[in-house]
């Protein structure tokens, strides 16, 4: 049987409705059943009953869609947080947003943006109530959170500053909600926007009063041209970041910002773990190719080589006719495991950030002291 979030038994059933939200079997990875993650129910489909307030059916929802994944498998010698007594039974009644050790809980948001701004704002405010109501202390938006548009010239049109109203509409929204946001790639008119023609494409974090806290513009655009996914060129209408921001301190640990195709640079993630980030956020709008061969593989390499918590919101779907997204929002915890995923549709995942626990990884195997900067400290240095 799949041991429950220790916290899930005490959410309320939501509307009266006691929908169960199911998991289709072949979204359980294989590790999870070699290290003794067995779902529960029949091999297709695995139910979580009286728990329909995970997510908010006034969004229209897909009932397939993965909420909290815990995996059994832990570094050796470190227990289940959520096995406290030894007994291998979690503790019921816990409310929402806590564990036995009342560890922070985030939330990763999937959507689907579109060129319409409005309909966007809705879908995300929607997911970020309910993360809220859920307990959750920071919810991260996946990149192009704001809008997808059809072209470089919609793009330009649509961009608003960071002053602009969309900014302030989800500071309000922080606000309201008492909760930290992670804005994943915003559309920037930065300050020579007049000039250039060109916009920031902006990672914003907000605390719970609304305020921005940092923002970090992606460094490595995406020129890409593969077979099957149609031609990227981002460097048509994005500038470049000049630096990487500092980690920041948030309810949930140390963040380092990044946003999607920097996700392919180790020596970014690196950098960020040197300078104390606990938690790498990879807000992305992965496609129909790279998304199945690459997307999960990086995450997981990225937490592994860093021995941090890898966030990664996603866009998924359809956003227009010329554009679509593979979507698979998912957390990895230190050790490199997937303890939180969706799956199809719009929605949201949880999962709670153990910092004992990396801290604990780091120290059994400290790689980041063992590294030799002498021999390839230029690595990331590209041919002449």
């Amino acid at each position: 049987m799949l041991r429950e979030p220790s916290w899930l038994g005490a959410l309320p059933s939501g509307g009266g409705e006691g929908r169960a939200l199911t998991f289709p079997g072949a979204l359980w990875p294989q590790s999870f059943k070699t290290f003794g993650l067995e779902a529960r129910g029949g091999a297709a489909d695995t139910s979580l009953q009286g728990s329909s307030s995970m997510l908010s059916s006034t969004l229209g929802l897909p009932r397939k869609c993965p909420f909290l994944l815990r995996s059994a498998f832990r570094l050796p010698g470190i227990s289940l947080l959520s096995d406290q007594a030894g007994t291998g039974r979690s503790r019921p009644g816990t409310m929402a947003g806590s564990s036995p050790r009342g560890l922070p809980l985030v939330a990763v948001c999937q959507v689907t943006s579109t060129p319409d701004k409005e309909q966007t704002f809705a879908a995300c405010s929607g997911l970020v109530q309910e993360a809220a109501r859920l307990g959750a202390c920071l919810v991260f938006l996946p990149e192009a959170f704001d809008f997808i548009g059809r072209d470089s010239a919609e793009t330009l049109r649509l961009a608003e500053p960071l002053g602009g109203d969309l900014v302030n509409r989800y500071a309000q929204l922080a606000r309201e909600c008492g909760i930290w946001l992670s804005l994943g790639g915003f559309h920037e008119r930065g300050q020579h926007w007049e000039q250039s023609q060109r916009i920031y494409n902006c990672h914003v974090l907000l605390d719970k009063e609304g305020s921005i806290v940092a923002t970090y513009r992606k460094t490595h655009l995406c020129d890409v041209k593969l077979p099957g996914q149609g031609p990227m060129c981002e460097s048509t209408s994005t500038i470049p970041g000049p630096t990487l921001g500092s980690p920041v301190s948030t309810p949930a640990g140390k963040v380092g910002l990044a946003i999607c195709y920097d996700l392919r640079f180790p020596e970014l993630s690196l950098a960020l773990a040197q300078d104390g980030a606990e938690i790498l956020t990879y807000p992305s709008a992965f496609g129909s190719v790279t998304g199945p061969a690459h997307w999960e593989v990086l995450l997981r390499a990225r937490a592994i080589e860093t021995q941090c918590y890898v966030v990664a919101a996603a866009q998924w779907g359809q956003h227009h006719e010329k554009r679509g997204s593979y979507g698979h929002s998912m957390v990895v915890d230190p050790w490199g495991i997937v303890i939180a995923r969706c799956s199809e549709g719009q929605g949201l995942c949880l999962a709670h950030i153990d910092l004992a626990y990396l801290h604990q990884i780091r120290q059994r195997m400290p790689v980041a002291q063992h590294r030799r900067p002498d021999l390839y400290g230029n690595l990331g240095r590209p041919d002449p």
